[in-house]
Order: structure tokens, then C-alpha cells, then sequence
């Protein structure tokens, strides 16, 4: 029964496949089609988008669930990276912290780049090294406050 049930989806996949590798009936005369021609534009180039710092900053700082707050609670947990409940987390924070990132000022790469440093290397396997994630961490949050960035009280 099987043979039977991979030779039909072989020959379905195949017949489609047939159906729409031409745009035109293959039974019509070439010489009755009208000759395209196409022309290629360069595509404009995609620069990435920036926010403002204090934008980041608000990212990174605002909200109940803030990335900040993540890196807090997940810091002690690079300690033992192979349980699964820390590696859960620790993943969360990477990704958190990535996303931050993303549109972030380039002055601003450099600190979020330190922050994030101890959870992408326990994500990858390496060996985790927080030694500068405080200073980094500080260094933030001074180009926030510089920035003119609001925190909550």
C-alpha cells in the first residue's frame, strides 16, 4: 500500500511540476507569441532602520518584562547554562536582548554587544564570561541618561 500511496504523490508532484513550468499552452505556435523583453533595475539599497536612543533605551528599561529586568533575573543562571529551565531563559534574554539590538543606535552596539556577550556565549557552548557585562551595563545606562531618557522612579 505504501508503494502505491509514494507513486501517486511522485506523479501528482510531477504532473504540477509539468503544469507549471510553462506560462504559455505548450500546444500553441511560438511564432504566435509576442516577443517580451524585460529589463532589469538595480533594487534600491535597504538601509536598516535607527531609533532614536532614547528609544532603545525605553526598550530596554520600560516595561514589566523589560530587558533589563531579564538580564537581572538570568545572569546568576549562566552558572549551571546546561538545565534546561536556565537554558530557557538564558535563550530568552539572548533573543530579547537581540531584539533591542536590532534597531539600536550604532553608539549604543558596543554596551548592548558587552550585555549581551555571557548569553550568547552559553547559547553557542563557549565559555561564559561576565567579567564586563556590569560596566556595560553601566555604561548604558549612562548614554541613556545622557540621551535624556526618563527612567522610572
Amino acid at each position: 500500500m505504501r508503494k502505491f500511496l509514494a507513486a501517486t504523490a511522485a506523479l501528482s508532484c510531477a504532473l504540477l511540476l509539468a503544469s507549471c513550468a510553462s506560462p504559455t499552452d505548450p500546444a500553441s505556435d511560438d511564432a504566435a507569441t509576442p516577443e517580451t523583453t524585460t529589463t532589469t533595475e538595480a533594487a534600491p539599497e535597504v538601509t536598516p532602520a535607527v531609533v532614536a536612543v532614547t528609544t532603545t533605551c525605553g526598550m530596554f528599561y520600560g516595561g514589566e518584562y523589560s530587558a533589563e529586568r531579564l538580564v537581572t533575573e538570568t545572569t546568576p543562571l549562566l552558572e549551571t547554562p546546561e538545565d534546561e529551565t536556565a537554558a530557557a531563559a538564558i535563550f530568552t534574554t539572548r533573543e530579547r536582548l537581540a531584539a533591542v539590538q536590532n534597531f539600536a543606535d550604532p553608539e549604543l552596539q558596543e554596551n548592548l554587544n558587552e550585555i549581551k556577550a555571557p548569553f550568547e556565549a552559553a547559547v553557542q557552548g563557549e565559555t561564559i564570561d561576565t567579567s564586563g557585562q556590569q560596566a556595560a551595563l553601566d555604561a548604558f545606562r549612562a548614554q541613556c541618561t545622557e540621551a535624556g531618557y526618563a527612567f522610572a522612579s
